[in-house]
């Protein structure tokens, strides 16, 4: 059975109407596993043995400069994996038919991140908005089963499993 590892945020960072980062990704994270399950994908955390791909959840920040100016999700792989590409082109479409603007979501190669670089599976880092933009925090803590849904969804048909919604 193949096997996503989740590693939502532990970050404390506060929601500006309540909760916080690891709230919220952890929600996000529990809801994708009655999905998963349903795809027979099996779950667990980064660590486990036998991920066939390495998910983490996190919201952006905007610089103190610009807060609550820009919005837009992200889904960054490390640059030297095609693997890891090719997971961030099925997740950025995913968050594209849930998120309010699809033109602000977009995929990024990087080689710094170290949960990114060090995984022996594909591994890649979601940024789901930015909580300290009103916008994108409504999106995000208004739409959890759907944001759960969509990645549950490329999750599986990364894996080479058939969603059967």
């Amino acid at each position: 059975m193949p096997k996503v590892c989740l590693t939502p945020s532990t970050r404390p960072d506060p929601y500006p109407n309540g909760g916080h980062e690891a709230y919220w990704m952890s929600r996000i994270a529990a809801a994708m596993g009655p999905k998963l399950e349903s795809w027979g994908v099996d779950h667990g955390p980064a660590g486990d043995e036998g991920c066939g791909l390495v998910l983490t959840l996190r919201s952006h920040a905007a610089p103190q400069e610009i807060e609550a100016k820009i919005k837009g999700a992200e889904v960054y792989y490390y640059a030297y994996s095609e693997a890891g590409k090719r997971a961030a082109e099925i997740f950025t479409q995913a968050i594209k038919s849930v998120y309010p603007e699809p033109g602000l979501v977009e995929s990024a190669p990087t080689p710094a991140p170290e949960e990114l670089r060090t995984s022996k599976a594909p591994a890649l880092l979601v940024k789901l908005g930015y909580h300290d933009n009103p916008q994108d925090e409504a999106w995000l803590v208004n739409n959890v089963e759907a944001i759960a849904a969509a990645l549950a969804r490329a999750a599986a048909d990364f894996l080479g499993e058939s969603p059967h919604a």
